[in-house]
């Protein structure tokens, strides 16, 4: 047993006699305190496969495209350094609405006209991740404006005051019936550079329906949302029905019903306390493949000492759902501010931790936001990091690139 592994061990009575709640020593037991349970996987992938974020890529490749490069420079970074560390898949983006970039990277430019260029730049995402060994996660539309969303849909239905994450793109026919033929077209696409539709792309490991879908606005019990995602996920199994479909969601509940409610309660957050979107409901669908969850504990009330606990339940407790339900577990994004309270040695015990509790569990994949190439200025995201050029994974530059190569080569079998 490895020294690390063995601290991990150690009763957190000790650790607390020890050194503070604060201490990075603590904060990596504290976060990778699961237990164990028999693997899940993604597909044919081993158990808790790295995954990275990188939603950047179709932009990027449609302006190389819209220039008239040959290559994509960028997309060549991200994908060699992702093979480079042991990273099976990258999650991406496969849509962009956003009015905003019309003429630059817009995919959809009006409701279901689209812009060749930009989808050509989706076209060599594909072709090269293939190249290159890498599988993607594509999102198939986001919730929040960025990239369009689920606003953008709403507009263009004609449908008076669209609001940032408006319900009635779940719930109005005429938004579902745009959208769902918008899906329908993007998987009969036939990639202009290897000549290969895009539901049957091997490169492909998973579509997900939304990127952070929630139920705001929409009944407590999250049926509604329920409703929309059998009807979504069915179209995109119905066309690709070699990939794996997810909901793309972060994993919150109505109530903390086959939760540890106690706790949960104990620290205050709504996670487990939000009408209108259910995980267990959502992940019962018979079209979902995959279960999905995200983590910002900043965000979400949890800062402090007890981020690491309550990373580890909602890891785990999640996992166990998941696994009851027979379906592997996504960890889609998480993600710790690189300019919170927490200093870059916690930062990395928690995510260390946290990480050893995926493995642990057995979830199908874990994900960290976000992955950045080398010129893509710092301040872009709050939770940057990089595996720059000329540099060792473990230079603080870096930040997490040796975390992720170290969790690459602890797959499970």
């Amino acid at each position: 047993m490895s020294s690390r592994r063995w601290l991990l061990c150690l009763t957190p009575l000790f650790l607390l006699c020890a050194c503070g709640e604060g201490e990075p020593v603590m904060l990596e037991a504290a976060a990778a305190d699961c237990g164990s349970a028999p693997p899940q996987r993604l597909g044919r992938l081993p158990a808790t496969s790295m995954v990275l974020n990188a939603y950047f890529l179709q932009e990027e490749a449609a302006r190389d495209v819209r220039r008239g490069l040959s290559d994509s420079p960028i997309v060549e970074e991200v994908f060699a350094k992702a093979a480079a560390m042991g990273v099976v898949a990258l999650r991406t983006n496969g849509h962009n609405e956003a009015p905003e970039k019309v003429g630059d990277s817009t995919i959809q430019v009006a409701p279901l006209q689209y812009d060749e260029v930009a989808l050509r730049g989706l076209d060599r995402v594909l072709a090269r991740a293939r190249v290159h060994g890498v599988r993607l996660v594509l999102t198939l539309g986001n919730y929040w404006d960025a990239y369009g969303g689920t606003r953008q849909y709403v507009s263009w239905a004609g449908l008076p005051n669209p609001v940032q994450g408006d319900p009635r793109f779940f719930t109005e026919p005429v938004v579902r019936a745009l959208y769902k033929e918008h899906l329908a077209r993007t998987l009969e696409r036939v990639n202009t550079e290897d000549g290969i539709r895009y539901g049957d792309h091997p490169a492909v490991l998973a579509w997900e329906l939304l990127n952070e879908p929630r139920g705001r606005g929409l009944d407590a019990r999250g049926e509604k949302l329920r409703a929309w995602v059998d009807e979504m996920a069915r179209e995109v199994k119905s066309r690709a029905p070699g990939h794996l479909v997810g909901t793309g969601e972060e994993g919150f509940e109505p109530s903390s019903e086959g939760y540890d409610g106690a706790y949960w309660s104990r620290v205050g957050t709504t996670m487990l306390r939000t009408p209108g979107s259910s995980f267990t409901r959502n992940t019962a669908s018979p079209y979902i493949d995959f279960a999905s969850v995200h983590f910002y504990p900043e965000s979400w009330g949890l800062d402090g000492a007890g981020t690491a606990e309550a990373g580890a339940r909602w890891i785990r407790e999640h996992a166990a759902i998941a696994h009851g339900l027979g379906k592997p577990l996504l960890v889609g994004e998480l993600g710790l501010r690189n300019a919170g309270d927490l200093d870059l040695s916690q930062r990395r015990a928690l995510y260390r931790g946290w990480l050893e509790c995926m493995r642990g569990v057995g979830v199908g994949g874990g994900a960290l936001w976000m992955f950045a190439n080398d010129a893509r200025p710092d301040a872009w995201d709050d939770h940057t990091f990089y595996f720059r050029d000329g540099t060792s994974p473990d230079d603080p530059v870096n930040r997490y690139a040796d975390l992720v190569i170290e969790a690459a080569g602890s797959t499970r079998p």
